[in-house]
C-alpha cells in the first residue's frame, strides 16, 4: 500500500478502527495524529486504508485538524451504518475469490468516487467478517459454504455467550439468596457444576466455569460445589471421589435380573456333604456379605482345620453378563455411610453369604496339622456346608479364653502357624485398626480396634493358610493363576512384640510393593514362599477367578482361563482396586476430620513424632493412629517417639486439611 505525508489513514487501533494523518513516516514506522488529539508511531501493517482526502485542511491549526479527522470517522461510521454486506455478497456471491475495496465500493456507492465510501466499506467488514475477509491484497469474497458454516458458528457462539450471561445472572441471585429454585437454572449448567466441582481445588481451569463465577461476581469463597449444595443438588458430604471415578453405585437391571435368577440355582449333585460339621463364621457384627467359614476336628493327636469359602462361581458363571459387570466393578467398595457392593446383595449378602442354618456350596481346604503345627497333608474339595453359629470378634474372645472350647483349640494352632511364619521371616504390624462409620441417626462414630486380639489372630491366620494352600496347589498343578508376591524390604527391619509407631511406620517405608502376577513367587511380609487371595471371592474379583481355577481344575483336571488371559484380566482390574482403594481412604479420612472439626475442635490429643522433615514434623495422634504434620518454633528440635500435647489448628474436611499447633512437650 502506498503511503504518504499527510493522508490519511484508517488503522486498526486494538478492536475497532480510528482515523489519523501522516505527519511523517520512514521504512518502518509511520508518525500519525490520531482523532483523538494524540500523535503515535505505528507500523505500516496496522494501516487499512490510506489516502489523499479532498476535503482535508493541510493547514490550520492542529486542534483544526483533530476536529477534521473526528469529522472524517463520524461520517465513515454513519456510512457504515447503511451498508447492508449479506446484500453485497449476494450480488457478487457467485465470483468466489478476490475483488478490490474500489471495486467493492462502487457497487455501494454511487455518484463520483469519495474517499470515504471504501473506507466505510473496510470498517463494516472489519466489524463484520462474515461476508467478507480482508486481505493485504484486496477483499476475499468467501463461498457460501464457508458463510454457511460461519453463521453456524457464529449462532453457537451467540447461544454459549447467552448461556454465559443467564449463568451468572442465576449464580449473582443465589449469592443474595437463601434459597432458590433450582429448576430456574439454565439448561445445562448444573451438569456444567456437576464436572467441573469433579475438579476439586482446581476448577478454576474450567474456563467457562471461571467466567461464569466472574461475572455473577462470586469470590473466592465460592466454588461449583458450594452451588451445588446450596441448590439442594448435592449433599454437603457428597463423595466427589465416587463420581471422579465413575464408580457406579447400582447394578443395571439385567445384573440384576441375572443375579436373581442364579440365586435360584440347584446346588451340583457331586457336592462332597459337609454339613454334619460344626462351622462357625467369625465377623463384625455389621458384616452383610460373609465369604468364609471355619471348623475343626481331630485325628488322633492331629487335628483337621477347614477353612470353606463360598462358592461365587457356582452363582456367577464366567463371562456371562452379570460376570461382566462385576469385573468392571472389581471389588467391593466399604465406605463410612455406606458399602457398594462388587456383586448384587442378593447373591453377596443373601444366596452366597455364608448365613446360619443354611445350605451352601463351597470350596473346601481340609488341613490336617500335627501337634508341631506342620501341615502333614491337605485336600481341596468342593463342598455343601452348613453354618452352626455366627459368632462376633468380641465372643469369638471370649470362647478362646474359655481355654477348653473347639475356638481355643483354633486359636492354639492359629498361634503356632503365626510362629511358624515368623520363624521364617514374617512381620507382623500391630497397628491398630481405625474405624469409621455413620450411625443411623447420621451421627459419625469413630474407634480404633485392636488387630492383635484373640479372634483377629485367629481368622488371618487361618485365612493366610488356606491361601498359602490354595497357591501351592495352583502351583503344585501347573495350574495358570494369579499370586501375590512381594520381594524382600530395602533394608532390613525388625518389628517389637509391642506396638511401636516410630518402628512400625520407619518398617512400612522400606517394604517393597506387593503386587499380582500370574507367576509364583515369595510373600516376604507374610514368610510364604508362595501365596495368592482366593478366600473373599464375594469382595475381591481376584480372589473369584482363582476360585473359578481351582473349581474347574478339580472338575476337569484344566482350567477355565489360560494364562495370558488372566495376565489381560489383572491388567483390565488393577487400577480399578487401587482407585476403590483410594476412594476409601479419602472417605474414611474425610469424616474422621468432619468428627473432630463438629465434636473434638477443641480438645488436645497426645502425639509421638514420626520423622523431621524441613519445615515440619510427621506425627501420630495416638488416639486415632493417624499422622498429620505439626509445626513446631523454629528454636524447638523434636526427635522421633518425642511425646507431645497438640491441638487442632486448622482444619477442613473437603479440602483434607489438618494442621496442628504444640501445646506442650511430655
Amino acid at each position: 500500500m502506498d503511503m504518504q505525508k499527510n493522508d490519511v489513514v484508517d488503522y486498526y487501533d486494538g478492536r475497532k478502527i480510528s482515523c489519523g494523518l501522516i505527519l511523517d513516516l520512514d521504512d518502518r514506522r509511520l508518525r500519525i495524529l490520531t482523532d483523538q488529539g494524540k500523535e503515535l508511531k505505528i507500523s505500516p501493517n496496522r494501516v487499512l486504508i490510506s489516502g489523499k482526502h479532498p476535503k482535508f485542511p493541510l493547514r490550520g491549526s492542529r486542534d483544526e485538524q483533530v476536529k477534521r479527522l473526528k469529522e472524517l470517522s463520524l461520517r465513515r461510521e454513519e456510512l457504515k451504518g447503511g451498508i447492508d454486506l449479506k446484500e453485497l455478497w449476494e450480488v457478487v456471491g457467485a465470483e468466489t475469490g478476490e475483488i478490490g475495496s474500489q471495486d467493492l465500493a462502487e457497487l455501494v456507492f454511487s455518484g463520483p468516487p469519495d474517499p470515504d465510501g471504501p473506507a466505510s466499506l473496510l470498517r463494516a467488514i472489519f466489524e463484520d467478517r462474515l461476508y467478507f475477509k480482508i486481505r493485504p491484497e484486496g477483499i476475499e469474497i468467501p463461498s457460501p459454504e464457508r458463510v454457511e458454516q460461519a453463521l453456524v458458528q457464529r449462532e453457537k457462539e451467540r447461544q454459549r455467550q447467552s448461556f454465559l450471561a443467564h449463568s451468572a445472572d442465576f449464580l449473582a441471585r443465589l449469592k443474595d439468596s437463601e434459597a432458590i429454585d433450582r429448576s430456574c437454572a439454565p439448561d445445562g449448567l448444573i451438569q456444567m457444576l456437576e464436572e467441573a466441582a469433579l475438579y476439586g481445588r482446581d476448577w478454576i481451569a474450567v474456563k467457562p466455569m471461571k467466567d461464569i463465577f466472574s461475572q455473577a461476581g462470586l469470590g473466592p469463597r465460592w466454588d461449583p460445589f458450594r452451588v451445588l449444595v446450596k441448590l439442594g443438588v448435592w449433599r454437603e458430604d457428597e463423595n466427589v471421589s465416587l463420581r471422579a471415578e465413575g464408580i457406579p453405585v447400582k447394578f443395571s437391571p439385567e445384573a440384576e435380573k441375572e443375579a436373581q435368577e442364579a440365586a435360584l440355582k440347584p446346588f451340583p449333585a457331586s457336592l462332597e456333604d459337609l454339613s454334619d460339621r460344626r462351622l462357625i463364621t467369625i465377623d463384625s457384627e455389621f458384616t452383610r456379605d460373609v465369604d468364609d467359614a471355619l471348623s475343626i476336628d481331630h485325628e488322633g493327636q492331629d487335628v483337621v482345620i477347614g477353612v470353606h469359602i463360598t462358592d461365587v462361581a457356582h452363582f456367577v458363571a464366567y463371562h456371562s453378563g452379570l460376570d461382566t459387570e462385576i469385573r468392571q466393578r472389581a471389588t467391593s467398595i466399604y465406605l463410612p455411610e455406606m458399602t457398594i457392593p462388587m456383586i448384587p446383595p442378593v447373591l453377596s449378602e443373601e444366596a452366597a453369604s455364608l448365613s446360619v442354618g443354611r445350605p451352601r456350596p463351597a470350596l473346601s481346604v481340609l488341613v490336617r496339622i500335627g501337634p508341631g503345627a506342620e501341615v502333614k497333608d491337605f485336600r481341596i474339595v468342593r463342598s455343601k456346608i452348613e453354618v452352626r453359629e455366627r459368632l462376633s470378634y468380641q465372643e469369638a474372645d471370649a470362647r478362646i479364653m474359655e481355654g477348653n472350647s473347639e475356638e481355643a483349640k483354633m486359636f492354639a494352632t492359629a498361634c503356632a502357624l503365626r510362629a511358624a511364619r515368623v520363624a521364617s521371616g514374617a512381620l507382623i504390624f500391630k497397628d491398630p485398626e481405625l474405624s469409621v462409620r455413620i450411625a443411623e441417626d447420621g451421627e459419625i462414630e469413630v474407634s480404633t480396634r485392636d488387630r492383635e486380639t484373640p479372634s483377629q489372630i485367629l481368622v488371618s491366620e487361618m485365612m493366610i493358610l488356606a491361601n498359602n494352600l490354595f497357591a501351592m496347589f495352583m502351583k503344585d498343578h501347573d495350574l495358570p493363576g494369579i499370586y501375590r508376591v512381594q520381594p524382600p524390604p530395602l533394608e532390613k527391619v525388625e518389628l517389637g512384640e509391642q506396638y511401636d509407631p516410630v518402628a512400625s511406620y520407619r518398617c512400612k517405608k522400606v517394604l517393597a510393593r506387593g503386587s499380582l502376577i500370574t507367576e509364583p513367587g515369595p510373600h516376604s511380609t507374610l514368610g510364604l514362599d508362595v501365596y495368592t487371595t482366593a478366600t473373599s471371592p464375594l469382595r475381591r474379583y481376584p480372589d473369584l477367578l482363582v476360585q473359578r481355577q481351582m473349581i474347574s481344575a478339580l472338575e476337569t483336571g484344566g482350567p477355565v482361563l489360560q494364562k495370558d488371559e488372566l495376565e489381560k484380566i489383572l491388567d483390565e482390574i488393577s487400577y480399578r482396586v487401587e482407585r476403590a482403594a483410594l476412594v476409601e481412604r479419602e472417605r474414611q479420612r474425610y469424616f474422621l476430620l468432619k468428627y473432630l472439626m463438629k465434636k473434638r475442635r477443641g480438645d488436645e490429643f497426645e502425639a509421638v513424632v514420626l520423622q523431621k522433615f524441613p519445615r515440619f514434623y510427621l506425627v501420630q495422634l495416638i488416639e486415632f493412629g493417624i499422622n498429620a504434620a505439626l509445626s513446631a518454633p523454629n528454636n524447638l528440635a523434636l526427635n522421633p517417639y518425642d511425646r507431645a500435647i497438640i491441638r487442632i489448628e486448622k482444619i477442613s474436611p473437603r479440602e483434607d486439611k489438618l494442621s496442628l499447633a504444640l501445646v506442650k512437650l511430655l
